[in-house]
């Protein structure tokens, strides 16, 4: 079979995942649910929950296409649909315009090869409140005083080890007059936490260090455990922690640089909070 035949049946799978979604209530009988796929399926999870957006991800065994119907209500009303790629195992869907402070429902429809429809129960997220700069509840157990420790950076500014006066370990020790420099790298700057143990995480903050020109981040994501990426999350200025909504259990956190002015950047304050 040629790439355009390929191509052509990913297309037509996709419209039928489409067409049977929409026509789920009057089709129940040819769909079955999302936990019978072959080979089993990871999710779907909420990632990366804003005010106004929130990303649906999840691994299927087998490829598949797939699209995700969300609304205020069970009887949903809203789309979203997989880029027109073939079907795949690893599966994102970014759901936007969404309204602050708002719970939604959704549901994911997957096709097969074969042509058979699978589809999950329906479930909830909560759009947050808008406000980046409101200090989750719970604990901070990314601070050193919890037992988190430093186990990577790229650089120190100045060739300093993590207890330097600009070194990895200021970015956890709860102080915003000190701060972790990176040597001048700019978008290429990481620093790596290992917290005291295996945490389920519903916030992570980031505070940024400026130099008013330069070395301030932009724009950051998070490697759980060495495989998982989170973001990027925007980093909206220098002034204060800014707060991001995870779902996620971690005991390791990579926090790269995505963008930035360049430079030595870093970070004031880095945290993690505990929804145990």
């Amino acid at each position: 079979m040629g790439k355009r035949t390929l191509s052509i049946l990913s297309i037509l799978l996709i419209l039928l995942a489409i067409t049977l979604s929409s026509c789920a209530t009057s089709n129940k009988d040819t769909i079955q649910s999302l936990s019978n796929l072959s080979q089993g399926v990871d999710g779907p999870h909420v990632r990366d929950i804003g005010a106004t957006s929130v990303s649906i991800v999840f691994t299927s065994g087998v490829p598949v296409v797939c699209n995700v119907a969300y609304g205020t209500d069970d009887s949903y009303g809203k789309l979203a649909v997989m880029p027109m790629a073939g079907a795949v195992t690893q599966h994102e869907l970014h759901l936007a315009g969404l309204e602050p402070d708002t719970t939604y429902h959704f549901k994911a429809t997957v096709t097969d090869l074969a042509g058979n429809v699978y589809q999950s129960d329906d479930k909830t997220f909560t759009t947050t409140k808008g406000d980046m700069t409101a200090k989750p509840a719970g604990r901070n157990v990314a601070a050193a005083s919890e037992g988190a420790r430093i186990v990577g950076v790229s650089s120190n500014w100045g060739g300093g080890n993590l207890d330097s006066s600009f070194g990895g370990n200021k970015a956890i020790d709860g102080n915003s007059s000190t701060e972790w420099s990176s040597n001048g790298e700019g978008d290429g700057a990481w620093i790596e936490i290992e917290l005291s143990q295996s945490f389920d995480l519903a916030a992570i903050g980031f505070r940024t260090r400026t130099m008013g020109s330069s070395a301030q981040i932009s724009s950051f994501s998070v490697v759980v455990d060495g495989s998982q990426r989170l973001g990027p999350f925007a980093v909206p200025d220098a002034s204060t922690t800014h707060y991001f909504p995870v779902d996620v259990r971690a005991r390791r956190l990579r926090f790269e640089v995505e963008s930035s002015s360049g430079g030595n950047t870093g970070a004031v304050e880095i945290e993690a909070y505990s929804a145990q």
